[in-house]
């Protein structure tokens, strides 16, 4: 079996959602075990899968079923093919699609503390996140390292003092390796960037002054700034803090630098980032989230929930237990704000504005002045989405012991992790279209950008 599985995994990793690479980026495939979770049909197995990713050894995890048929509902780029069994032959497939197979591996790896019914999927780059009845969920850490992670390590310590986290109620665990977390959250609320572009959109759908906008978002996105504060405090206090050293920040975002990127292309964005090595005034290093964005908060009755600890799909594991400024957080939420604005933007000045029989018709031109003016009002919402922010953050006076003392080297460093951000779109741009090594034209203008007045 183990040999036609690998035959098969060669084409079936990079057609799910979760799998960070393309086909032609895989060098070898190797099972590494398999261990069966359910024994009747459908077949649910866990097999972990060592695949060579342009040099490089990745573990990731795989939750697979097998069957003589596959059910209707498991969609065709789930499916592997046919394997050899002690039945004859059966079809593999990926179990999480299959609402039998989900519901054996759920009551598994949740220790059958949680709802089975699974209502839905969410993927990321390595990362799945199974969502079920009675407001669970259970979150899938598709690649392997060893020691725990910190969606697990970081949520669990600082659950007692900050409501902005969600400890696991249980953790999936073989050896060194947290596999997987099952919380039950509150009831979900929508994300900081479902909040943000509702804002957006209707500020420029009325063309009003930011502040009479119906939509607008300063008191919540302030409130998500004293919420991070709490966190970044609470990590302080609970993992101690270290003065940031310019070198070993600079060490560790040359580290995270996008493989696709060519030789011309990382030397060029390795120069910007080593700048930081000549820095002093730096503030403390602490345990932070590592990977917050827009989309990793949630809206809930007495403020936001952080969740996604840690899997940030460019570092490795090792990095993510490392410390950071608390400014990286900082500029991945700010870096969700510029990208939510222009995403708004984008679509009015191309939006369809009418239809007829099914078919687009033009859309009505819109003027050079109207234009500067929607996109004057996306850059304020920005800014004022981003003040909030940091307003909301600096408004506890603990955080400041954490930060650069002056405020041109907050925005500096900043402009670093902003940078790194860019990078990485750039990156997802490109690799979108198909292209394999991003050529140093490509990011040539980012490492250019000066800092922005933030603080």
């Amino acid at each position: 079996m183990f040999d036609e599985l690998r035959r098969h995994l060669f084409e079936w990793l990079p057609r799910q959602p979760w799998f960070d690479a393309v086909d032609e980026e895989i060098e070898e495939v190797k099972v590494v075990r398999t261990e069966v979770i359910r024994r009747e049909w459908p077949i649910v197995m866990w097999a972990p899968v060592e695949v060579t990713i342009d040099g490089v050894a990745e573990l990731v995890q795989t939750v697979l079923a097998l069957a003589p048929v596959v059910p209707d509902v498991v969609p065709e780029r789930s499916i592997l093919g046919e394997v050899p069994s002690g039945d004859g032959a059966v079809m593999a497939y990926g179990a999480l699609d299959d609402p039998v197979a989900a519901a054996a591996f759920v009551e598994h790896a949740g220790d059958r503390i949680a709802d089975p019914t699974v209502n839905g999927l969410d993927h990321a780059p390595w990362l799945t996140v199974v969502r079920l009845g009675h407001h669970w969920d259970l979150t899938l850490y598709r690649r392997l390292h060893g020691g725990a992670h910190p969606d697990v390590e970081l949520t669990s310590a600082l659950a007692e003092s900050t409501a902005g986290v969600r400890p696991p109620a249980a953790v999936w665990r073989k050896q060194q390796f947290d596999l997987a977390a099952v919380r039950r959250n509150a009831r979900r609320g929508p994300t900081v960037g479902r909040v943000c572009r509702d804002s957006v959109d209707e500020l420029l759908r009325r063309r009003c002054q930011p502040r009479e906008n119906p939509l607008d978002v300063v008191e919540t996105i302030t409130e998500l700034g004293r919420g991070l504060a709490a966190i970044h405090i609470a990590s302080a206090d609970r993992f101690g803090t270290e003065s940031a050293s310019g070198g070993s920040l600079a060490d560790a975002l040359v580290a995270r630098l996008p493989r696709q990127l060519d030789d011309q292309a990382a030397a060029l964005v390795a120069t910007a980032y080593r700048r930081l090595s000549h820095a002093d005034d730096l503030g403390s290093v602490i345990r932070v989230h590592g990977n917050l964005g827009v989309d990793a908060a949630e809206r809930v009755r007495n403020g936001w929930v952080v969740s996604r600890f840690g899997t940030d799909p460019h570092s490795e594991l090792r990095f993510a237990q490392r410390p950071s400024s608390p400014l990286l957080d900082i500029a991945g939420l700010i870096h969700g704000f510029a990208a939510t604005a222009g995403e708004a933007l984008a679509v009015v000045l191309g939006a369809e504005h009418d239809r007829v029989f099914g078919e687009p018709v033009a859309p009505d031109p819109i003027g050079e002045s109207e234009r500067r003016e929607l996109a004057v009002l996306a850059e304020a919402w920005e800014e004022r989405a981003v003040d909030a922010l940091i307003a909301g953050y600096t408004s506890d006076d603990a955080v400041h012991r954490l930060l650069p003392v002056e405020r041109i080297s907050r925005d500096a460093l900043l402009t670093l992790f902003e940078l790194e951000l860019s990078v990485r779109d750039v990156v997802r741009s490109q690799v979108g279209s198909g292209l394999l090594r991003i050529p140093v034209e490509a990011v040539d203008e980012i490492p250019q950008s000066q800092p922005r007045r933030r603080w």
